[in-house]
């Protein structure tokens, strides 16, 4: 009880803690942070809040905080063991227990985007941690009361922070536009918190320690430490130490108190410099700014840059890299920059489609100052966006961390990606990519450890050295870079445990040294942290098999054979996926998932073991024909059900093959012949030539195919005939005969009989090197068996008649047979569709299961009873596929029994329940709007239960995770566009500018648009989610797009006309051509851009001269009375711009 009394003391703590989140969906304007123990917990679905309770990710939080966690897909429910406490959540649900007792939840657990959220109050409070929150940084702090900490006792004071930058991100008017950057103490593990405190420049003078110390909370932003140089926005809300919000138009600068530890005093940083907010266009920053040494040269090579390129690029020319003495980086700002000499920065184009961009330095690389690049020096590195609009000014990045170039040292090697690949539960799942070092001479190989993400701020190059060599993976150098380097299935981490699902890890690759260079080993920085997982996933296939079975040069050569998944209950198709042998070993589940619906084929989960043989326009994963003699190995992808957020699995590859010609000969002479009168197989004689040359082939197969179907009975079909229903006869004698079984079925597995007509096909089957090579023959004479059976019935139809539930709702009507003198009666049979093929005359002569009907009428009508039952004995109810026979009875003596042909396919169902609906979207008129738009859907089909229809617009990137339970969460109405239901299809245009994520629909993004179905309260029927519609864009607004103005060189008078050199525009893919007009000075003032003038024309392309001998209105140029400005005009290529642009006005020069 006393762990139940601070549980709830402290759910009454976290709902007074939290007052200011009013959020109803999960969204946040600024990103939450974790920190367990001062390290940063990272996941990969960012935290959210909901209801006013922070969220993240229920294995994250859990392995985190050294709880054990189990998942019950079925039941959906999260249970956590630590320290014998146990918890057990429901997704969906209010309520929790904590060791078998209730409590309830303000928010359940959810999931959002494929991934199980957990309230992290309520979770890390009832496994007995402290919990802090702070709002303007919106960082939640949790103390485990287990975290190493530092190892002082207190008497050692931390230092100061060795700068401080503050710097203007937004446009917001207040504090949000406030980022402020600093270095982290250089002896953090003496600090207790950070305190930022923003003090007019005024002020500054009498601003000290003593002062720091006094300031109210309320007017300082805290910070925990994290292990790295913070970098933090302040919120709407942030106050200078005066108490007044910060404002635009006033001069600060920033101070950070290092807050001691225990008894340790308190350090002041020296101010940044002084910062004025403004309210000014500018382009987006570059962000993450990352430097490594990479080489050992003693100049700029050694230093390689990256970063993440700005969100949006349109206003963006390039960018620099400046590389700035430490000492100087908390004075370095935005005009510092802008006045930094181009040969003392290094550009990076942003061209190419990654994300992440690297800048590499040159040997004569310089610093800020002008000053070498060289070992050392303490580095800090910013990038800049170069914007090239004149209305949107540069941007400047955040601080790299200091860096120092090394000399004569094995350099680290670089970790660039850990992945998770499969799901064996052990080392195999784990790959881990990584850059060499420059210079391999140094060095004999590398070592990849593994290590618990608990443990690896304390994971250093002296405790790698020490490291067991059965607890770590060696890897030779290659000369190359190390891409997925997959480890053994015995891998361990450094504590000896095999790695395996469920524990959150690091991975540090070290550079061994050897040689002269024998014992100087380096160590890699962390990677990002990972948990390999198997519980979101569905399962995979197993024994993947390819044949070589024809010979067309095309798809229809290969035959995919397969076990399918364990478990389908998830599993909506496969996709089957044909890969050059060449890059299998890079395939990974990520491109499966992004390969074109073209270039690949999907296959129904019906069966144990599936097999196909893919059809003549097949294609490769990268959209080229199948075709002989290119080495290929095939996967298989589990495609995961909409609405159960699991991710779809791919299979191992198959064994590498190579298709050719494998001729097998085809039979000739075929004939069929009634020869008796049994009424099933043994009545039909079949007799054909042997192919000429039976070396290649093992036996034949004789199969009976109804003529109705005989013209699409193709060899592909003929090789998945299973063995019941085909004869099997044996290769050699010139002619080969053949009478069938009484219990022979034709291929679609009906007993063969009278009364239906047959064509009759050989299958060639190739033995040896040739197995898979098969031939099939023409067809055979058309023969339909007759005897002395009574009549059949004829078109026999099923209907859904009512909404009872039971066999009251099936309707049966048939044609009575033709002849019904020797018939007493005819009996109904319900077949489950799935077994319809295997139900014949002898099934029906000896099963009870029936429901009689009475001779009387050319069309008989029969609606089932409550009670009726199928053939398998089980009650008729809804959601069930059925088939129907009727057996036509003969009277004693009358002759032999006849069962009709099939019925067509009938599922009973409540004709009140809502259909998941087909929905269709374009764009329509300009295209430039979201008005534009215009979604139509057919309506429910019963709408009784219908309230309306919310067409909800999802970017392409999110539709695999959006789902009806996210669909559910979407609220605002301004998200989605409201259609009340009004008996007729629908037709609408959007009439919101947002999608479900309350983004504003833009041109550079695609677009899918699903209806989600709203029922009534009270109806008892569930929400129903649309699939999605096809790809949907809008179009660029020509009116919104600028173009750039190009520059003058010169211009100069040459007798009677001015010679005028110009350059080019950057960035002038908008524009189609130059103009240049002269202008007299008189009329200077009057001159537009997009007025239309006289001059000479340039060429986009080039050459950039131009020879002007009339003015802009087409007058004769007179230097006597006249002096002449010269300008060029931007003129837009109209199809991608209306915009114009004109050059400022260039003096004419006159003939020395």
């Amino acid at each position: 009880m006393r762990f139940l009394r601070k549980l709830w003391a402290s759910l009454l703590a976290a709902f007074l803690i939290i007052p200011m989140f009013q959020q109803t969906t999960a969204q946040a304007a600024t990103p939450i942070s974790i920190y367990i123990d001062g390290s940063r917990l990272t996941t990969d679905q960012a935290p959210v809040v909901i209801s006013g309770r922070v969220m993240l990710p229920l294995r994250a939080i859990f392995e985190a905080l050294d709880a054990t966690v189990n998942y019950n897909q079925t039941l959906q429910t999260v249970t956590a063991q630590k320290d014998g406490t146990t918890i057990v959540l429901k997704l969906k649900s209010r309520s929790a227990t904590i060791n078998n007792e209730a409590v309830l939840l303000d928010v359940p657990a959810q999931s959002i985007k494929g991934r199980t959220m957990v309230p992290v109050r309520f979770v890390s409070e009832a496994l007995g941690q402290q919990v802090g929150w702070n709002n303007s940084t919106k960082i939640v702090t949790i103390n485990s009361g287990s975290g190493t900490g530092g190892s002082d006792s207190g008497s050692l004071d931390p230092n100061p922070v060795a700068y401080v930058s503050a710097r203007d991100v937004g446009n917001n008017g207040d504090g949000r536009d406030l980022e402020v950057s600093f270095s982290k103490s250089s002896n953090e593990s003496r600090v207790e918190q950070y305190r930022v405190m923003i003090v007019k420049s005024s002020n500054a003078s009498v601003f000290n320690l003593t002062a720091a110390q006094r300031i109210a909370s309320a007017n300082y932003t805290s910070l925990s430490p994290s292990g790295t140089d913070p970098v933090v926005n302040l919120s709407a809300g942030a106050r200078d130490v005066d108490g007044a919000t910060i404002r635009e138009n006033q001069s600060y600068v920033a101070y950070v108190l290092a807050i001691g530890k225990g008894n340790s005093a308190n350090a002041l940083s020296n101010p940044s410099p002084a910062f004025t907010l403004s309210n000014g266009a500018a382009v987006a920053a570059p962000t993450n700014v990352k430097v490594s040494d990479v080489s050992d040269y003693g100049d700029g090579r050694d230093l390689s840059v990256t970063f993440t390129r700005a969100q949006n690029e349109s206003s963006i020319a390039n960018y620099r890299v400046f590389v700035v003495k430490t000492k100087d980086a908390g004075s370095f700002t935005l005009s510092t920059a802008n006045n930094v000499p181009s040969s003392y920065s290094t550009v990076v184009s942003k061209s190419g489609s990654g994300s992440t961009l690297t800048g590499q330095l040159a040997s004569s690389a310089r610093d800020t100052s002008g000053d070498l690049i060289k070992n050392g020096v303490s580095y800090t590195v910013f990038v800049q966006s170069v914007s090239n609009h004149s209305g949107f000014a540069n941007k400047l990045s955040s601080a790299s961390s200091a860096i120092s170039l090394a000399v004569g040292s094995v350099i680290s090697p670089v970790i660039t990606k850990v992945e998770d690949w499969n799901d064996y539960g052990d080392g195999r799942d784990l790959r881990v990519s990584f850059n060499r070092i420059s210079d391999e001479t140094r060095i004999g190989s590398y070592r990849i450890f593994v290590v618990k993400a608990s443990d690896y701020a304390n994971f250093s190059l002296a405790k790698a050295n020490a490291v067991s060599s059965a607890n770590y993976t060696q890897v030779n150098k290659t000369g190359s870079n190390i891409s997925s380097y997959a480890l053994s299935s015995s891998a361990r981490d450094v504590d000896g445990a095999s790695i395996r699902n469920g524990v959150s890890y690091r991975v540090f690759v070290m550079a061994v040294g050897t040689g002269n260079y024998a014992g100087t080993n380096t160590l890699s920085a962390a990677s990002s942290a990972i948990t390999l997982t198997k519980g979101n996933a569905v399962d995979t296939v197993s024994n993947v098999t390819v044949e070589d079975v024809s010979d067309y040069n095309d798809g229809r050569d290969l035959r995919v054979t397969f076990t399918r998944a364990s478990n389908e209950t998830y599993i909506s198709n496969y996709r089957i996926m044909v890969v050059k042998t060449s890059d299998a070993g890079n395939f990974t589940l990520s491109k499966a998932n992004n390969v074109s619906s073209s270039n690949y084929t999907t296959v129904s989960r019906n069966g144990y073991t599936l097999s196909t043989v893919l059809n003549a326009g097949a294609r490769d994963v990268d959209g080229a024909t199948i075709r002989n003699g290119v080495s290929y190995r095939v996967f298989v992808l589990s495609v995961a059900s909409n609405g159960y957020n699991l991710s779809n699995a791919l299979s191992y590859y198959s064994s590498p093959i190579t298709l050719s010609y494998n001729a097998v000969g085809a039979v000739s002479n075929l004939s069929a012949a009634d020869v008796s009168d049994y009424g099933d197989g043994r009545d039909l004689l079949v007799s054909f030539n042997r192919a000429a040359d039976e070396s290649n082939i093992s036996h034949y197969r004789v199969m009976v195919v109804k003529s109705a179907n005989a013209s699409s009975f193709n060899l592909s079909k003929a090789n998945n005939v299973p063995s019941d229903r085909y004869t099997y006869i044996s290769k050699g004698n010139y002619t080969l005969t053949g009478i069938l079984a009484a219990g022979a079925k034709d291929v679609d597995g009906a007993a063969i009989k009278n009364g239906v007509s047959y064509q009759v096909f050989v299958l060639s089957v190739g033995s040896n090197g040739y197995t898979g090579s098969n031939n099939l023959s023409t067809g055979s004479n058309i023969i339909t068996l007759s005897g002395s059976a009574v009549g059949a019935a004829s078109n026999v139809t099923a209907n859904d008649l009512n909404d009872n539930g039971d066999g009251r709702d099936l309707r049966v009507t048939f044609t009575r047979a033709s002849n019904e003198t020797y018939i007493s009666q005819y009996r109904v049979f319900v077949v489950k569709a799935s077994k319809y093929g295997s139900f014949d005359l002898n099934a029906a002569n000896v099963s009870n299961l029936y429901t009689p009907v009475n001779k009387n009428g050319a069309t008989l009508t029969i609606d089932l009873g409550a009670g009726a039952r199928d053939t398998d004995g089980e009650a008729i109810r809804n959601g069930v596929a059925y088939r129907v026979y009727v057996l036509s009875l003969a009277t004693s003596g009358g002759g032999s029994n006849a069962l009709s042909g099939v019925s067509n396919e009938v599922t009973l169902n409540d004709s009140g329940a809502l259909e998941r609906l087909n929905v269709n979207a374009q764009t329509t008129g300009s295209g430039y709007s979201y008005s534009d738009i215009v979604v139509s859907f057919n309506k429910q089909a019963n709408e009784t239960n219908v309230q309306e229809y919310r067409i909800m617009v999802v970017p392409a990137a999110n539709v695999s995770s959006f789902s009806l339970e996210y669909a559910n969460t979407v609220t605002l109405d301004s998200n989605f566009t409201t259609v009340s239901p009004n008996g007729q299809n629908i037709q609408v245009p959007l009439n919101r500018a947002n999608t479900v994520y309350g983004t504003p629909l833009d041109a550079n993004t695609t677009y899918h648009v699903f209806v989600l179905t709203v029922v009534k309260s009270g109806s008892g029927l569930p929400n129903v989610l649309s699939g999605p519609s096809g790809q949907v864009k809008l179009n660029v607004d020509p009116s919104t797009v600028p173009v750039p103005a190009a520059t003058i060189d010169s211009a100069t008078a040459n007798g009677a006309t001015i010679a005028v050199n110009i350059k080019k525009a950057d960035g002038d893919q908008n524009i189609n051509q130059y103009l240049v007009i002269a202008v007299p000075d008189t009329d200077v003032s009057t001159i537009k851009a997009s007025d239309g003038y006289q001059g000479t024309i340039v060429a986009k392309q080039g050459p950039y001269l131009g020879a002007v001998d009339k003015d802009y209105q087409g007058n004769t140029l007179d230097f006597q009375k006249n002096s002449y400005n010269i300008y060029v005009i931007s003129l837009p290529d109209t199809s991608k711009s209306t915009n114009y642009n004109i050059t400022g006005p260039t003096p004419v020069t006159p003939t020395p």
